[in-house]
């Protein structure tokens, strides 16, 4: 009897603690994870395997409680290369990096197992988070990293059962604004996606390259911004938001008519999908003026545009863009 007791106790406090944390009912992916093991051509892949995957309806239950929390996607918090968010373990989430797979110097492996042990740290710590680290996969104009990251995950799955991975990629659109830089090109992410399915399947980094060159001098393969978020959204599985909102002007008293623009075309589309941008994109913290770091928040926020954030990694470390 004085067991059950000590058992049911235990369980009340843990349940408790997690509503205390804000993770008590986030929603399940598993038709998105279903989808995922019917389509991925390898028939060795299970649903037990699949815990460290997030899709879409998590994804969008997260970032919806990260909106006004700028210090989950930061790595640095006082100066840039500080990495205090990573040594206090306050750091939760990178939406945006890249592999060997397009641009990157991680490898997939590389990628996931800097996100595991970090993770590790951070429920040693924290016991009951839910979310000790989300690691996001966004290469450009390609899936493969993401495919080769399932594979690494189904394969050793306790070694990554403290993170939650989100299969994405990064591509381009067309949209022309007034004193927009870099010809109307867009970078946008999709999250929660199906890697193996059209349109990201067929996709290729190295063939996008050799078409286009590494310059992007022509526009007329890129798809029209308002068309491509348009066929994503009826995708039954992803999300589709803004990379780095502060690239595309030239001038500090132009980013007032690029983000208007820009956001109220994103707006626009909206349906059920979540729409997000990256207003606290870490490379920008320490290199524009602060006023236009918050100009992004505010303008977003206005149009019920959820925040994320992200290193956009590219170098030898998760926590680095």
């Amino acid at each position: 009897m004085k067991k059950e007791c000590i058992k049911l106790i235990t369980a009340l406090m843990i349940f408790t603690l997690t509503i205390q944390s804000g993770h008590a009912f986030a929603p399940n992916d598993k038709a998105y994870k279903e989808a995922l093991l019917k389509s991925s051509g390898h028939p060795e892949y299970t649903m037990k395997n699949m815990k460290s995957i997030m899709g879409e309806k998590e994804l969008t239950y997260l970032i919806k409680k990260y909106n006004k929390h700028p210090e989950k996607y930061q790595s640095d918090l006082f100066k840039k290369g500080d990495e205090e968010g990573v040594k206090r373990l306050t750091y939760r989430a990178g939406l945006h990096s890249h592999t060997t797979f397009s641009d990157g110097k991680l490898t997939p492996e590389e990628t996931l197992n800097q996100a595991a042990e970090y993770a590790d740290k951070v429920k040693a710590k924290h016991p009951f988070e839910k979310y000790p680290m989300v690691i996001a996969i966004t290469d450009h104009f390609n899936t493969r990293g993401c495919q080769k990251a399932i594979d690494i995950i189904q394969k050793n799955p306790e070694k990554y059962k403290n993170v939650k991975f989100v299969i994405g990629m990064e591509t381009e659109a067309y949209l022309k604004m007034p004193s927009q830089k870099n010809n109307g090109r867009i970078h946008i992410l999709a999250w929660g996606i199906n890697p193996y399915e059209w349109p990201f399947a067929d996709m290729n980094f190295d063939d996008a390259m050799a078409q286009f060159g590494k310059e992007y001098k022509e526009l007329n393969f890129l798809p029209d911004y308002k068309d491509f978020i348009k066929r994503i959204h009826v995708l039954k599985y992803g999300v589709v938001g803004i990379a780095h909102p502060l690239r595309y002007f030239d001038k500090d008293e132009t980013i007032d008519a690029v983000l208007d623009e820009l956001f109220d075309e994103y707006a626009s589309l909206k349906d059920e999908k979540v729409l997000f941008t990256e207003g606290y994109y870490q490379p920008y913290r320490f290199d524009v003026k602060e006023e236009l770091y918050n100009k992004t928040a505010e303008k977003a926020h206005k149009r019920g545009i959820i925040r994320t954030g992200s290193q956009d990694t590219h170098g030898r470390t998760i926590f680095r863009n």
